[in-house]
Parts: structure tokens; C-alpha cells; sequence
């Protein structure tokens, strides 16, 4: 009797051990699909941008008081959509920042960033 109540012993502790133990893990659901806030229309010129100030701001359109879609961190790389001249003759560059969700378009001064192939 005394193996019998041992080995009863040993299975009542394991059950309570599983138990404590937890669920199995999540199996990883899929990401949904990429969304799109705004791709640049057309094709991507030969060259990409590359943030330098600690914040760049990609701005809606080629002037500094417009609206800021995104603002992205010193290092960041973007592709170059565009060249425009304002009306202030500063120096405009279209670009398209895309992150694991998201694409923004717009436009960033030409001193916020460096060219280069």
C-alpha cells in the first residue's frame, strides 16, 4: 500500500505542476496587409536621401509651413521621387519613407539630408 500512495503522491504532484505551468504558447498570427498612407506616384529616381538634423520632417507640400506628415529620425533613408524649386528658391526633394506598415510622400528641404547613389 505504501508504493501504491507514493506513486499516487508523485502523479497528484505532477498534474499540479502542469497545471501551474501554464497555457501552451500562442501560435504567431500573420500580420495583416501592408497599408498605404501615400506612395509617391511614378517611378523612384536614381538616388537616394538620408536624414542629417536629429528629426526630419516630410513635409505635404515644398514649403516649410505646410503640414508634417512624418517626421523621421537622423540616419534615416528615403527614396527620391522628385526636385522642385519654391517660390523662395530653396531647394525641395519629393521623397517616399516606408516603414513595416506604412509609405509616406512628400517633401523634405535639401538641407535636412544628403544625396547620394
Amino acid at each position: 500500500m505504501g508504493k501504491l500512495h507514493r506513486l499516487f503522491g508523485v502523479a497528484a504532484a505532477s498534474a499540479v505542476m502542469v497545471g501551474t505551468m501554464g497555457a501552451a504558447p500562442a501560435v504567431a498570427v500573420p500580420e495583416g496587409p501592408v497599408t498605404v498612407q501615400g506612395m509617391c506616384p511614378g517611378d523612384p529616381l536614381d538616388l537616394r536621401a538620408r536624414a542629417l538634423n536629429e528629426t526630419v520632417a516630410i513635409k505635404e507640400t515644398y514649403y516649410s509651413s505646410s503640414a508634417t506628415l512624418k517626421s523621421v529620425p537622423r540616419g534615416t533613408t528615403m527614396a527620391i521621387y522628385g526636385l522642385h524649386t519654391n517660390k523662395y528658391d530653396n531647394l525641395w526633394i519629393k521623397v517616399q519613407y516606408s516603414d513595416r506598415t506604412n509609405d509616406w510622400c512628400g517633401w523634405v528641404y535639401d538641407g535636412w539630408i544628403e544625396t547620394y547613389y
